[in-house]
């Protein structure tokens, strides 16, 4: 993720070390962000920033792993049944970043207790839980959502990821039949390389359909738009986990040659 180190020690400089003193997420501010956390005596901390209207939602003080771009993390609250969600990796740092961090922030604000289970990997030995009690009170959370201007229900939270079986520990099978190569921006050619992670509703036939932009990095040079003109194209190969109607979540790196 470009710029990643530099985040991570402007989120962990801002993040506090110790557990909850109250039954509210912790309100601070540094560099020019808003953030809300929530923090716990066993490492853990769900950390939601608000910066130049782009909303991040972090998990900190997990296993670190250097190779994978996402993990799949297993999650539940207020004793829902566990679903996958595909989170993104922070190459050897002990930090995960939700891939729909709208959507995360809208699950924690229900408050409960978290369920997250990290699955057994080629670098991870063991699978990893955590049952991290929510803040009742979401004031600080909300803060930080209106400073984004994010909205606070959406029709597509009710929507489950794909969740096809594991070829092996950690390692996520081809899902894609034919994903398509869009064409590198000229907008964007001063910026050299550029990343965007992407949502879309599976659709009959492999198809994809309402396809949306969840992260555009560097934003509005035009990677988004790039990425969403060769989304038709794409299909994916229909089997278990993968039907229509699931939310498929996939990341595309551009690189200037």
């Amino acid at each position: 993720m470009i710029a990643a180190a530099t985040l991570l020690s402007a989120l962990l400089a801002a993040t506090p070390a110790a557990a909850q003193d109250k039954d509210g997420w912790t309100l601070t501010e540094a560099s020019g962000a808003l953030i809300a956390s929530a923090s716990y005596e066993s490492g853990q901390s769900f950390v939601v920033r608000c910066r130049n209207r782009r909303l991040d939602v972090m998990m900190t003080g997990v296993p670190t792993e250097s190779g994978p771009q996402t993990r799949r993390l297993e999650w539940a609250v207020q004793g829902e049944e566990h679903q996958r969600q595909t989170w993104l990796n922070l190459a050897n740092q002990p930090m995960i970043f939700a891939s729909r961090p709208v959507h995360v922030a809208r699950i924690l604000r229900k408050g409960g207790t978290a369920s997250v289970r990290l699955p057994a990997s080629s670098e991870t030995a063991q699978a990893h839980r955590y049952d991290l009690p929510l803040p009742s009170d979401a004031d600080g959370l909300d803060q930080v959502l209106a400073a984004c201007e994010a909205r606070l229900d959406d029709p597509r939270d009710d929507l489950i990821e794909i969740d096809p079986p594991y070829e092996r520990p950690g390692v996520f099978p081809d899902i894609w039949q034919r994903l398509a190569t869009p064409q590198y921006p000229n907008s964007a050619i001063s910026a050299g390389a550029g990343e965007v992670l992407f949502s879309c509703i599976v659709a009959e036939s492999g198809r994809l359909r309402d396809c949306r932009i969840e992260m555009e990095n560097p934003p509005r040079v035009g990677f988004g738009q790039a990425t969403l003109d060769a989304l038709p194209s794409s299909r994916l190969r229909l089997g278990p986990g993968v039907e229509p109607g699931r939310l498929v979540i996939s990341r595309l790196l551009y690189r200037l040659e």
